[in-house]
């Protein structure tokens, strides 16, 4: 049972927020921008690791310590138990390996004619069109 109620958690401060890309990126030893335009340009994160002498399963490693970290206080209170601390590895551990070792694609904005954003995928037959003001829903 959680000794805190949502009300009780206070928001993380801007400059306390941490992303999964800055989390990667210094566990490869190279800033945010390299990464993310590596992973633009069609590379996982894993690739981009080997390019840099780093194993891909030391950013999978520090994904999952993250998670862990971020609910060490849980743990600590006994508000989790065993099971679902195990539980809770497993599914870091499982999507850590899976951002790592998937290719992002590309995505594209394009304007439309009278304000209307055009969202395409390309190669993937993709394409979502909002609609511009003035129009029926």
């Amino acid at each position: 049972m959680v000794s805190q109620t949502l009300a009780d958690r206070q928001a993380w401060p801007a400059d306390e927020l941490v992303s999964e890309l800055s989390i990667a990126a210094k566990a490869i030893g190279i800033d945010e921008a390299a990464l993310a335009t590596a992973l633009t340009d069609g590379l996982t994160i894993a690739q981009v690791a080997r390019l840099n002498g780093v194993k891909p399963r030391r950013v999978v490693t520090a994904l999952v310590s993250y998670v862990v970290a971020d609910v060490a206080a849980d743990i600590r209170r006994g508000d989790l138990n065993s099971d679902q601390i195990q539980w809770l590895v497993a599914l870091a551990t499982w999507r850590a390996e899976r951002q790592v070792t998937s290719a992002f694609p590309p995505i594209e904005f394009r304007p439309g004619p009278l304000a209307e954003a055009q969202v395409t995928a390309p190669g993937r037959g993709v394409a979502v069109q909002e609609p511009g003001p003035g129009s029926r829903s």
